[in-house]
Order: structure tokens, then sequence, then C-alpha cells
């Protein structure tokens, strides 16, 4: 199987694991694990790793590199090369039948399930493929996903495996792929202002893709943008 229809398969029962888990996890401890997480892998994770530093190449710390590569690979979003070349495409074709995630051309249920990891998205990320930590994570993507989730779903109590497991990869993913569905219409790309505000930033997507190359996506509620400051390289 290849890597894309795993990464499907893993993320059907990410989000089966999720919505069992609101239904016996106790409110206040829902409540509190989302939030940490959306701050965790929706802001340091998703917007500020995955978007604006490995696929728009804004510089941060190589320590805290490192550290965002582990912790982006327990959101099971895709590896740093899988989700980086597949963004860089979208960039190069958006709103065209070769956009890997367009709603317009793919339908909002493959855009939602099934965009990231095409075979040819090497071709976009030469500089992640001079580094050899990209290189082994991509390759031992499900390997170490596996081996995580069967340690932890033996070893910890079913609350902290829902909390420490499930719960960042579901919104890590649900942030990137619902901006991908509701951010793109016919007229290309689009701001929503609640996505904006819930997604880190991510919902000002007209203005990111007017200028892709700007680390801000020149809006107060950019909060991704005040997380990237505490760590970029000055």
């Amino acid at each position: 199987m290849n890597f894309k229809k795993t990464l499907l398969l893993s993320q059907v029962y990410i989000h089966l694991g999720f919505f069992i888990g609101l239904i016996f996890v106790p409110f206040t401890t829902a409540l509190l694990t989302i939030v940490v997480s959306q701050v965790v892998y929706v802001g340091f994770c998703g917007t500020v790793y995955f978007h604006r530093v490995l696929a728009h190449r804004h510089p941060i710390y190589p320590a805290f590199d490192r550290i965002l590569l582990f912790f982006s690979w327990i959101g099971v979003s895709g590896s740093a090369i899988a989700w980086a070349g597949t963004h860089r495409k979208h960039h190069r074709f958006s709103d065209t039948a070769q956009d890997p995630h367009s709603p317009q051309h793919t339908g909002w249920l493959k855009t939602y399930w099934y965009s990231s990891g095409d075979e040819d998205i090497v071709r976009y990320v030469p500089d992640l493929l001079r580094q050899r930590r990209y290189i082994l994570q991509h390759k031992n993507y499900f390997q170490f996903l596996l081996v995580l989730h069967a340690a932890g779903f033996l070893l910890l109590p079913a609350v902290w495996y829902w909390g420490l497991l499930i719960v960042p990869a579901f919104l890590m993913w649900f942030a990137g792929s619902t901006t991908n569905v509701l951010c793109h219409n016919d007229q290309g790309p689009v701001n929503k202002p609640l996505l904006g505000f819930l997604m880190a930033g991510e919902g000002w997507h007209q203005y990111h893709h007017q200028q892709p190359s700007n680390s801000s996506f020149r809006h107060w509620s950019d909060w991704g943008q005040y997380l990237y400051n505490l760590i970029k390289v000055r």
C-alpha cells in the first residue's frame, strides 16, 4: 500500500477514535486537551512548522526544527517531505486540475481525506531531500506510528492515549484539510475569518496566496505568526 492510502487509513482510525473519545472522556478533560493540542499541533506543528517553515522556507533555530519534526510526526498529517511537497505543488498549480487539493477539481471529500503524499511530490522539495532527518522520517513514517500507537494503546490509560495520541492527530489533520476545503471556491482562494481565528491564521487564505513568501497572513488574528516569532531566526 502506498504512502497516500496508508495515510488515509490512519486518519480514518484517528477520526473514529476522536469521536468515540468525545463520548466517554469527561468534558473538562476533553476541553483542556483540545485547547492544548490546538496550540501545539495546529499552531506550532501545523501552521508554523509544516506550512511556514518547511513549505515556505521561513527559518527557525535548528533545535526547534528537530523538536517540531518529532511532534508533527504524532500529528499524523504526513511526513515533512509529503506535506511540504504537496503544499508547494498546491501553490504552483493553485485551483487547476493539477492542484492536489482543489475542491473544485477533486471534490470536497477527496480534498479532505485524500490529498497528501502523491508520488511526484519529492520533486518539489529538493532542499528537504538534502537533509537526512527528513528522509529518515519519510521512510519510517508509518512504522514509527504503528509502534507508538500500539505501545500507547497497551500501556496508557484510555484517557491518556486519547489525549496524547488521538486528539493531536485529529486536530492537526482537521485544521489543514478544512482550510483546503473551505478556503478555495470557483473564484480562487478566499478568506474565512472564523477559520483565521480558530486555525492560527490559516483562514486568511486569500491574503496568504497574494503574498506566499510572507510568513505573516496579514491579520491581527493570525496567532500562528505570534508563535512563529517566538522561534524564528533573528
